[in-house]
């Protein structure tokens, strides 16, 4: 994926994961500069920082996101950097009989103590062979980690 290609991507990501917490009722802002968060959700007074990942389809039909950062060293996200991070899978884009997009929303500590750099993510009951249910699926819509 260009560049170009990926910023948007990641801006529409970014822009859905706003959306969804304005729903929720939290005040969001997008920070500027070269931050390792990319946004600051906000509700009752209490700041939370947010790193936003975006999950591409696989031409297995599974979706593959990152979970860290750098682009010559690959490093983990970590409390330093963010209270959480979201994976975000656009499922209704891909999907016709999905109308709501994937998110995963996922602790930092809980990232801090797996050893995965990156996550497969797929709509409950499309994975492959035995595994019918992410490993991620814990966190899936799972706002109250916030």
């Amino acid at each position: 994926m260009g560049t170009e290609k990926n910023k948007r991507v990641g801006s529409s990501a970014e822009l859905a994961v706003a959306a969804k917490l304005t729903s929720l009722g939290y005040n969001v802002s997008i920070p500027f500069g070269d931050t390792p968060y990319d946004v600051i959700a906000e509700k009752d007074g209490r700041l939370i920082r947010i790193q936003v990942k975006t999950a591409t389809l696989s031409r297995h039909g599974s979706y593959r996101c990152s979970l860290t950062h750098g682009s010559q060293h690959k490093v983990r996200y970590n409390d330093k950097a963010c209270d959480a991070v979201i994976l975000f899978a656009p499922y209704s884009e891909d999907y016709t009989d999905i109308p709501h997009d994937g998110f995963y929303v996922i602790p930092v500590d809980a990232l801090m103590n797996r050893k995965a750099y990156h996550a497969i993510l797929f709509p409950s009951g499309r994975g492959k062979g035995n595994r019918r249910v992410c490993i991620w699926e814990e966190f899936r819509d799972g706002w109250e980690n916030l």
